[in-house]
C-alpha cells in the first residue's frame, strides 16, 4: 500500500511537470552546465576546454580565469576588476586593473602583457554532474538534463509520502495529510517551476532537496547513520548551505544513545566527499575554499567585487524577495506581471503560514527548525535573490525540513484551511511555471531592479 501510494504520487507529479515542460522535455536545457562539466571530466579536463556555449553574447554563469603572461616571465591567473574605482582607473590612467586568484590587485598596461588566454569553468558544486556522468558517457552533450531534473523532482514528493506513510501510518486522516503535503511541494511551491525547467541552477536545487529528504529519513532517530552522512554530503555537494542541516543528525544521535560508531559512520562519507570537493577546488583555483562564484563572467561582477558575495547589505532585499515581493497588476493583457525576483512566499506559498500553528511538541521539532534556520541563513546575505524565478526558490533548500514540521507539529489542522491555501498556491505556481516555459517575456516586468533600488555605484 505504501509503495503504491508513492508510485502514484511519482506518476502524477511526472505528468504535471512534463506537461509544463512541453516539447522541450527531451532536449538539453539552454544552461546544461552540468552536462558540460561531466563531459570535461570524461576528457580529463578541469576547465571547459574553450569558450562556453553561446559566447560571447548568450552565455550565462560561467566562471572565467585569464592567464596573463607578462614580459619578464611573470605569469598570473586573474580576473578583471570591475569596481567603479577600477573602471575609473581604466578610463583615466589607461591601465587594465586585474585581481589575481590569491587576491592581489594589479594594474597592467597592454605593453606589459605578452599574451593572454582564457579558461572557463563550471563553478557550481559538482554532485549533479557526478550523477549525470553515466548518461553523458552514453549520450554526450545530448544528455537530457531537463528530463533528469524532472524525474528527480517528481521523486521528492513520492519519497516524502513514502517516509510519512511508513513512519506515521495511514490512520486518523494521515493518509490525506501526506498527500496534501506532497501537493504543497510539487505544485504549490517554487519546486513546480524549478522541477519543470532544468538548467544548472534548478538542477542543483532539486538534487540538493532530494538528498536532504533522504538524509532526514535516514537521520530520524539516527537509524541509518552511514546513509544519513552520504545523503547530506551529496546534498551539500549540490547546494553547500545544506551542510548546515548537520545539527539535526547530531541531536538525533544524542537522543538515540550517543554511540561513537554511529557518529563515525555518519562522518566518514561527509569527510570523504567534502575532501574531494576541497581537492577539486584546489586543483582548479589553487584554494580549497574557492568554488569560483566570484569568477563568474556576469553583469553582477561590480556588485560582487564592491560589496562581496555575502553581506548584510543584501538582507533587506532578500527578506522582501522571500516574503512579500508583490506582482504588478493591470487592466490590459497580460494583467499580471512579476518582478524577476519572483513573488514573495506570502503570495506564492501562503500555506507556509501553517508553520505558526504547528505547535504540537515532538522530539525532532527543535532539530528540524534549527536546521532549516541555519540552511536559510546564507541565502539571506547572498548577493542574488535567485532571479529569474516565479517565487523565492532558495526556500527549497530548507523546505523538506519544514514539511516535516508541518506533518508532525499539527500544522495541517484544520485541514480544509490548509487544503484551500495549497489550491490557491497551486493555481499561482502552475500558471507561473507554464508562462515561465512558454512566454517569459510576457510574464516578467522589463525593469531589471523593480521593486528594489539599484545597487549604489
Amino acid at each position: 500500500m505504501h509503495r503504491a501510494r508513492a508510485l502514484a504520487v511519482f506518476a502524477a507529479t511526472t505528468a504535471v511537470l512534463a506537461a509544463l515542460a512541453g516539447g522541450d522535455l527531451l532536449r538539453p536545457s539552454a544552461n546544461n552546465h552540468y552536462v558540460h562539466l561531466a563531459a570535461s571530466w570524461l576528457k580529463g579536463q578541469l576547465d571547459h576546454g574553450g569558450a562556453p556555449p553561446g559566447y560571447p553574447s548568450a552565455h550565462d554563469d560561467w566562471g572565467r580565469v585569464t592567464t596573463l603572461e607578462l614580459r619578464g616571465g611573470e605569469r598570473l591567473r586573474a580576473y578583471r576588476c570591475r569596481t567603479p574605482a577600477c573602471e575609473r582607473r581604466r578610463r583615466e590612467a589607461r591601465v587594465e586593473p586585474w585581481i589575481t586568484l590569491d587576491g592581489q590587485h594589479r594594474e597592467l598596461t597592454r605593453a606589459q602583457i605578452l599574451r593572454r588566454s582564457d579558461a572557463w569553468y563550471v563553478t557550481f558544486p559538482p554532485a549533479p554532474a557526478l550523477l549525470m556522468l553515466p548518461g553523458v558517457a552514453l549520450l554526450g552533450l545530448a544528455f537530457p538534463d531537463r528530463l533528469f531534473t524532472l524525474l528527480l523532482a517528481a521523486a521528492i514528493p513520492a519519497l516524502l509520502v513514502a517516509l510519512l506513510d511508513r513512519r506515521r501510518g495511514l490512520g486518523d486522516g494521515r493518509a490525506a495529510e501526506h498527500l496534501w503535503l506532497a501537493a504543497a511541494w510539487a505544485v504549490a511551491s517554487p519546486a513546480c517551476f524549478v522541477g519543470a525547467s532544468g538548467g544548472v541552477w534548478f538542477t542543483a536545487q532539486i538534487v540538493g532537496a532530494f538528498f536532504l529528504l533522504v538524509h532526514i529519513g535516514a537521520a530520524w532517530q539516527a537509524r541509518r547513520p552511514l546513509l544519513a552522512g552520504l545523503a547530506l554530503a551529496l546534498a551539500a555537494a549540490s547546494r553547500p548551505a545544506i551542510v548546515l542541516a548537520l545539527p539535526f543528525f547530531l541531536l538525533e544521535w544524542s537522543r538515540a544513545g550517543r554511540r561513537p560508531r554511529d557518529l563515525v559512520r555518519f562522518a566518514a562519507p561527509l569527510a570523504l566527499i567534502g575532501g574531494l570537493c576541497l581537492a577539486f577546488n584546489w586543483a582548479r583555483f589553487g584554494d580549497p575554499l574557492e568554488m569560483g562564484h566570484r569568477l563568474l563572467d556576469v553583469r553582477w561582477q561590480a556588485r560582487m567585487q564592491s560589496i562581496g558575495l555575502f553581506s548584510p547589505h543584501y538582507l533587506p532585499r532578500n527578506l522582501a524577495a522571500m516574503l512579500w515581493c508583490w506582482p504588478q497588476l493591470a487592466l490590459t493583457p497580460p494583467y499580471v506581471r512579476l518582478s524577476i525576483h519572483g513573488l514573495g512566499l506570502l503570495f506564492s506559498a501562503p500555506w507556509l503560514l501553517a508553520l505558526f500553528s504547528a505547535r504540537r511538541p515532538f522530539p525532532q521539532r527543535r532539530g528540524l527548525l534549527l536546521a532549516a534556520a541555519l540552511v536559510m541563513l546564507p541565502a539571506l546575505f547572498y548577493h542574488n535573490t535567485g532571479q529569474l524565478q516565479i517565487s523565492y526558490r532558495f526556500i527549497l533548500d530548507a523546505l523538506p525540513l519544514l514539511l516535516l514540521v508541518l506533518a508532525d507539529g499539527g500544522g495541517l489542522a484544520p485541514r480544509r484551511r490548509f487544503a484551500a491555501l495549497v489550491l490557491v498556491a497551486a493555481l499561482i505556481n502552475l500558471y507561473g511555471a507554464a508562462q515561465f516555459q512558454r512566454a517569459p517575456g510576457q510574464l516578467f516586468v522589463q525593469d531589471l531592479w523593480w521593486p528594489f533600488a539599484p545597487d549604489p555605484r
